[in-house]
């Protein structure tokens, strides 16, 4: 079954490029901060304030695969001007499912995906996040 890309509405003001400032994952939760491409002034924070089930930061070299599979399904507009997706039918989290014998079916889970200008950053998580803007 292929993966059902959506675009993840965190909020009006928010609907544009952003670059990965950092990612932080420790006991006060997994936290990743973004400045907007064109308005370094311009910050979000996204915040898990438990655990995440899993994450991944990848060059978006790395992920030409993906990107293609954008294009082709749903056009290079659907995601040119956005950075924030949730995945339906994610591999991801088949993967983790498999690689955890079935642990990761136990609860509902969602795959936020984060398509910065040079990076792609995937979250699996039991829960939404907190998002702010910084400005």
């Amino acid at each position: 079954m292929e993966e059902i890309w959506r675009i993840w509405e965190v909020g009006n003001e928010m609907k544009s490029k952003y670059y990965v400032e950092s990612i932080i994952d420790n006991i006060e939760g997994f936290r990743i901060l973004l400045s907007e491409a064109n308005d370094e002034s311009k910050k979000v924070e996204i915040l898990f304030e438990d655990s995440v089930h899993a994450y991944r930061s990848t060059d978006e070299s790395f992920r030409q695969s993906t990107i293609n599979y954008l294009d082709e399904y749903y056009g290079t507009e659907f995601y040119r001007d956005r950075t924030f997706f949730k995945v339906s039918n994610s591999k991801y989290i088949q993967w983790l499912s498999l690689q955890s014998f079935g642990i990761a079916d136990s609860e509902p889970v969602h795959h936020f995906s984060i398509l910065a200008v040079d990076s792609v950053v995937d979250i699996i998580a039991a829960y939404e996040p907190k998002i702010s803007k910084l400005y």
